[in-house]
């Protein structure tokens, strides 16, 4: 992705693959993955499932499992040191102290067999090296800074004890507990209903304005896209397919991928007769992948370039970048010999 050299970048990610080998093949879940986090600002992470977002986010923190998988190539340059040089010990001491994740199921992020202020305070004890009753205090404290009411009482009871709405708010406690520079959002609002979607989408977005935490956000979502990001990645098959900032992909969408996208989310200011509009085909297995552009099965400009030659990412004069074919000379050439 392009750098802007005016701006300071907290994380930049180059060519970033991992790969989990199983007894049908080696599955490419992040093939040449590259983009840049600007202090304090959001990058949206946006894709259909299946798109290699998630092990994106668990290969910045090294969080992945190393039984089937492994980060085969690529740097992840946090504060321009590469994390894939650092060993298990100075991980644990990046993890929740510099670098943070909400998880998209608090569920099963959280213990069920401790409350939620030991959860807090366990993170708090172990990178911020306070007393027991210090870290509880604290607790306390970052349970009303997320919202929670009667948070004396609330950080003594478990998590069952917390509708979904609560324990995604204890999850991002956790998370903001020790003044992370980079929070990493995996869906955070996935098993939410719509009100409480936008209360805890406005949450993350008030924290990071009074914390100054740069924030990369993944999501489905468009409509989160919208209301939380600076610049957007969108990945498809393991791969970023179009970059640009937040205005510039929503105003000109490049990549007939991003183009399907926007066009199947209904809009409310909108009359609509029929069904909506639908990206056909599915996403192709991973054990399956096409020769050519990966989205070219599914693609209604593709021609025969599409199916046999991968597009690289193409910088675009407003700063963007897209992977495909139709923006570059070469398609050009085959549309003249096109009958």
């Amino acid at each position: 992705m392009k750098v802007n050299l005016n701006k300071e970048n907290i994380l930049k990610v180059n060519n970033l693959r991992t790969s989990f080998f199983t007894d049908e093949g080696e599955v490419k879940a992040v093939d040449g993955v590259d983009f840049t986090i600007e202090k304090g600002k959001t990058l949206g992470i946006v894709g259909e499932s299946g798109s290699g977002k998630s092990i994106t986010s668990l290969s910045i923190l090294r969080l992945i499992e190393e039984t089937t998988g492994r980060i085969v190539d690529g740097e992840i340059l946090f504060k321009g040191e590469n994390l894939l040089d650092k060993t298990k010990k100075q991980m644990m001491n990046i993890r929740g102290n510099h670098i943070s994740m909400i998880f998209q199921e608090p569920m099963t992020s959280l213990n069920p067999t401790l409350t939620c202020g030991e959860q807090i305070a366990e993170s708090i004890r172990i990178h911020q090296k306070l007393k027991k009753k210090a870290a509880w205090e604290k607790a306390i404290e970052m349970l009303r800074l997320v919202g929670i009411p009667s948070p004396e009482k609330r950080v003594k009871q478990y998590p069952f004890e917390l509708s979904g709405g609560m324990r995604q708010r204890v999850m991002i406690a956790i998370a903001l507990a020790c003044n992370p520079e980079l929070l990493i959002a995996d869906e955070p609002t996935t098993a939410l209903d719509v009100t409480i979607q936008a209360q805890i989408l406005d949450l993350i977005k008030k924290l990071q304005e009074e914390l100054g935490t740069s924030l990369m956000i993944i999501t489905h979502d468009l409509g989160v896209v919208a209301e939380m990001c600076d610049d957007v990645a969108v990945m498809y098959c393991g791969k970023v397919v179009e970059y640009a900032d937040v205005k510039t992909l929503f105003k000109n969408p490049k990549h007939p991928y991003t183009v399907g996208l926007l066009n199947s989310v209904p809009k409310h200011d909108e009359d609509h007769e029929g069904d909506l509009a639908v990206i056909p085909g599915s996403v192709p297995s991973p054990f399956e992948l096409p020769v050519g552009c990966r989205f070219a099965p599914r693609c209604s400009h593709a021609r025969n370039i599409c199916r046999t030659e991968l597009p690289e990412l193409l910088d675009m004069e407003d700063g963007g970048q897209v992977r495909c074919w139709i923006h570059s000379e070469k398609w050009e050439e085959q549309e003249v010999r096109q009958p």
